[in-house]
């Protein structure tokens, strides 16, 4: 079974090798960047976009990955939008609704550190073990929606985006992370400024966050698809739970029922995935970025419905609890 690289394996650099498909190219020594894209992070460019070594073209790109189910649930997010939160919320509530699932169903026996509860299947270690899973099935992408290779219906995604004022914020920490495979996946040497300048510009791990969100809520291939912020799975938590099972297609739930799942989705159990409730930014971005970060989100997310006025006011942001 494929492993996830280990500490052991950065000795003589090899991890680049371990995480990518191939030569990985130098940073440019004039401008700091990396190619082909020029930005600041390691990344391939697959279709003009940019996605990390972990996720190479032959898997994002293919559309015989694996066989959907009516009953899958696929969580698409821009990395550091609440994945984490979703996947848990999604396996407890199938846990609640299916009390008798067999003891070695993924949900129970987890693997590879728990992740293989619910895969990232666009990541090369999941690679040809999707179909022997049973049901049912929650797994993660971070493709952008042009690249979801599945036909509109064969299973059911959740698309969760987030305050990206919080969103770099948690860019930040995951570049610089204890694991070292996940910092030299990146090999990011600015500083937080700077990051808060590449995320504004679009050029930072995977690209252009107004971008990515923008496309799935557009949905213009007719995707079942729930859309949902992580602001309200955070801070109107028991109201996202009911929203998750009503679009799973379960029977209501009990206030016991959403108790169960509330008890297992605490962000003191998610701690290990830098989950936290919204208002990082209010520590770590200056009011003048804040005011950036507002300013773009009027301009990308003009004539969108949905979308929480924390991301474009600054007193309704400072405001949440």
């Amino acid at each position: 079974m494929s492993q996830q690289p280990t500490e052991d394996k950065m000795e003589g650099g090899s991890i680049l090798d371990d995480l990518s498909d191939g030569p990985i190219p130098d940073r440019d020594p004039t401008t700091g960047l990396f190619p082909p894209l020029n930005l600041p992070v390691h990344h391939y460019s697959i279709d003009g976009r940019p996605y990390v070594l972990m996720t190479p073209e032959r898997l994002v790109k293919d559309k015989h990955l694996f066989t959907p189910r009516p009953n899958d649930v696929m969580v698409a997010t821009y990395p550091r939008n609440g994945t984490a939160l979703a996947l848990s919320l999604c396996m407890h509530i199938h846990l609640v609704q299916n009390p008798d699932l067999p003891p070695d169903h993924p949900f129970y026996t987890g693997g590879d550190g728990g992740r293989g509860q619910t895969p990232w299947i666009h990541n090369k270690i999941y690679k040809g073990r999707i179909d022997n899973m049973p049901g049912p099935r929650v797994f993660k992408t971070h493709n952008y929606y042009m690249h979801l290779n599945v036909e509109p219906g064969t299973l059911k995604i959740i698309h969760v985006y987030r305050n990206p004022k919080d969103v770099v914020c948690s860019q930040f920490h995951h570049m610089f992370p204890p694991a070292p495979y996940v910092a030299k996946m990146f090999e990011f040497e600015g500083s937080f400024s700077d990051c808060c300048d590449y995320f504004l510009d679009g050029g930072l791990e995977n690209g252009c966050y107004w971008e990515f969100n923008r496309e799935y809520l557009d949905n213009e291939e007719g995707h079942t698809i729930l859309h949902l912020n992580y602001e309200e799975l955070t801070l109107r938590k028991r109201e996202g739970i009911r929203k998750i099972n009503d679009f799973l297609g379960y029977p209501e739930m009990s206030e016991e029922q959403v108790d169960q799942v509330v008890k297992g989705t605490t962000l003191v159990k998610l701690r290990r995935n830098q989950v936290g409730r919204p208002g990082k930014a209010r520590e770590m971005l200056t009011m003048e970025q804040r005011g950036r970060f507002d300013d773009k989100c009027r301009r990308e997310f003009d004539g969108y419905k949905g979308i929480p006025e924390s991301y474009f006011s600054e007193s309704a942001y400072m405001g949440q609890n």
